[in-house]
């Protein structure tokens, strides 16, 4: 049992870098993949674990914590770009409004 685990782990590892990777060259399909196929993997992980597989798990959370801010930070980007496209559509709309007065 312990063998099929550290296999488990391995693969949500080598998952995790593949999710990275996406993430990193903004494939979101590619990400939203990877995330469902790591899921079970992590979910199935059970509360005693070796130095060893602590290790792993340790990796993977460094891993996602440097993922999740790479996403917050190109969602903050995007929404500053929705904000801003946003404002010109409303002053094109003003100029617009005023040009026909």
């Amino acid at each position: 049992m312990e063998h099929t685990m550290n296999d488990s782990l391995t693969r949500a590892l080598d998952l995790t870098h593949a999710l990275e990777s996406a993430v990193s060259q903004q494939d979101w399909a590619r990400a939203s993949a990877i995330v469902e196929e790591r899921s079970p993997l992590l979910m199935s992980l059970c509360p005693d674990q070796t130095p060893e597989a602590l290790d792993k798990i340790r990796s993977i959370q460094r891993i996602d914590a440097g993922i999740s801010a790479r996403a917050r930070s190109g969602m903050d980007r995007l929404s500053e770009r929705h904000g801003d496209a946003l404002q010109r559509i409303k002053s094109v709309s003003m100029y617009h409004t005023t040009g026909m007065l």
